[in-house]
């Protein structure tokens, strides 16, 4: 079994950037093997089917916006997954629905999906995390650290 988790988003939109920066982070710790892969796909949308489709489970780590306290972290699974990406917060969200739609048609969609979101506070023009999201990214990367971890055993 294979395991791609990526991060996506856009590091120069404030909070967006916080699924690329898990991502990042989380290299440090897990090298790549042949049943793991980890990847900034910051904005790069049907680029990244051929990774999608390497991999029979994907962990996506992105911002989102469910109206909740900024910073807040969310883990959704299977179908809960798919409705995060049609209210667009940025131009990157756009292509992960794309993305996942095409891979269910070519028959390459994994069947193992898990999203962990964090609340976002500023989609801005500007490289910093608002200060509730930077606080809240330990736990937010810990959420999906541990994930990787139930993976590998």
């Amino acid at each position: 079994m294979k395991l791609l988790m990526l991060g996506i988003g856009n590091l120069v939109m404030n909070d967006d950037g916080a699924g690329v920066l898990a991502a990042q982070e989380l290299m440090k710790e897990f090298p790549n093997t042949d049943t793991l892969m980890i990847l900034d796909g910051g904005t790069l949308g049907l680029d990244l089917l051929g990774y999608i489709e390497w991999a029979d489970r994907l962990i996506i780590a992105d911002a989102v916006d469910f109206q909740l306290d900024p910073g807040t972290v969310i883990r959704l699974e299977g179908e809960d997954i798919d409705p995060v990406f049609e209210n667009r917060l940025s131009a990157h969200q756009m292509g992960m629905k794309d993305i996942l739609a095409t891979a269910e048609l070519m028959g390459v969609r994994p069947p193992e999906i898990t999203l962990f979101g964090i609340q976002t506070e500023n989609v801005l023009m500007d490289m910093t995390l608002s200060e509730k999201v930077r606080n809240n990214m330990p736990r937010f990367i810990d959420a999906v650290r541990q994930e990787i971890r139930s993976f590998c055993g």
